[in-house]
């Protein structure tokens, strides 16, 4: 028994070790504030030294207070959370901030990423984060007013990690004579009125995306999965979806010519004139660029492809950049159509581009 308490008292040493030193896994890694949730009225969360309900107490806080969070780690069965002071105008006195940071446990928080932040340690001009996703985070650095409305708004993406939560308080440094607690209501404003649009085209690239990376994985299963279940996706080696030599697969005749290798006709090269005959396969392969794309534009004309009114429709141009002196003029890119259904966005066209001298 002796033996056995020896050796829980070494791991948990060596746990504390691992939380309180160099490298640990990081729960939540994208939040960048918390407020206290999930408990009774009349009940306090407890801020800790150390990520341990055996740890010493620094101070409690109450229902609804509101944190900056630093990091997130799991120890035993238990996520903990490391959290700092911030401002916030509620009206709220908040006797614990002087005592901060501590660690708390992240089962009474609930996270946001949105909110007023310090970027690599330095407090600008109201930088606001909107969103934090896969360790990257969308913060508005410049807005453009009318009337005491935002109507534009400049974003930049930041690495997670140069990030501190800072609140919402009007601090120093508002632009344009708006105080940032002021401003951040207008943000919200405009992200409200624009969110459904720009969401809606940045789920229909990423969909785009992650169509090409399955094929430049050759993938089929998650190919097939990307392709529209009522349009199916039409593939062409010409430069529009409009030419007779275009072809159209249902997900599942796609999938059977993507594995049987048949050789299909393509219609000719536009520069000798030369049948072109290969395998569906050969053809999604071709000249696939496993370098990073250099360059996304949104495609205005869908180059002739054709649907239904129905369908909503959004279609993208991918560029890889060659190489040399005549880098501007040798790329080569796919473009992609896609169509949604039930919320979700599928791959409903295909075309190989290239242009070089």
């Amino acid at each position: 028994m002796k033996m056995i308490k020896l050796f829980a008292g070494v791991l948990s040493f060596i746990a504390l070790i691992g939380i309180s030193g160099i490298s640990y896994a990081n729960y939540y890694p994208d939040a960048l504030f918390a407020e206290v949730s999930g408990i009774a009225s009349d009940d306090t969360l407890s801020v800790r030294v150390k990520p341990d309900w055996r740890s010493e107490k620094i101070t409690a806080l109450p229902p609804g207070a509101f944190v900056g969070v630093d990091q997130c780690t799991k120890l035993a069965r238990s996520i903990w959370c490391k959290i700092h002071a911030v401002n916030r105008n509620l009206g709220q006195y908040n006797d614990f901030n002087e005592l901060l940071p501590g660690w708390v446990n992240a089962r009474y928080l609930r996270f946001s990423s949105k909110g007023y932040v310090e970027i690599n340690g330095k407090n600008r001009s109201c930088e606001y984060a909107t969103n934090c996703s896969a360790g990257k985070c969308d913060v508005v650095t410049q807005t453009s007013m009318q009337n005491g409305t935002v109507t534009a708004i400049k974003t930049q993406s930041y690495p997670r990690r140069l990030l501190k939560g800072i609140g919402e308080l009007d601090i120093p440094g508002g632009r344009d004579g708006y105080p940032c607690g002021r401003l951040r209501f207008k943000i919200d404003d405009y992200l409200s009125r624009h969110s459904s649009n720009s969401l809606d085209a940045k789920d229909a690239k990423a969909t785009a995306e992650s169509f090409l990376e399955a094929l430049k994985n050759k993938n089929l299963v998650k190919i097939k999965n990307f392709i529209h279940p009522l349009l199916g996706i039409v593939v062409t080696n010409k430069l529009t979806f409009g030419e007779a030599d275009a072809k159209h697969f249902s997900q599942k005749s796609f999938a059977k010519f993507y594995r049987n290798g048949k050789q299909l006709n393509w219609g000719t090269d536009y520069a000798k004139g030369d049948p072109v005959k290969m395998s569906l396969k050969q053809l999604m392969d071709l000249r696939l660029a496993v370098s990073r794309v250099s360059k996304i534009k949104t495609l205005h004309n869908l180059k002739g492809f054709k649907a239904l009114e129905k369908y909503k429709l959004k279609g993208y141009e991918f560029y890889w950049q060659g190489k040399g002196e005549s880098a501007d003029y040798n790329w080569r890119g796919a473009d992609l159509v896609l169509a949604k259904i039930s919320g979700k966005w599928y791959v409903a066209g295909f075309l190989w581009n290239r242009w070089t001298i």
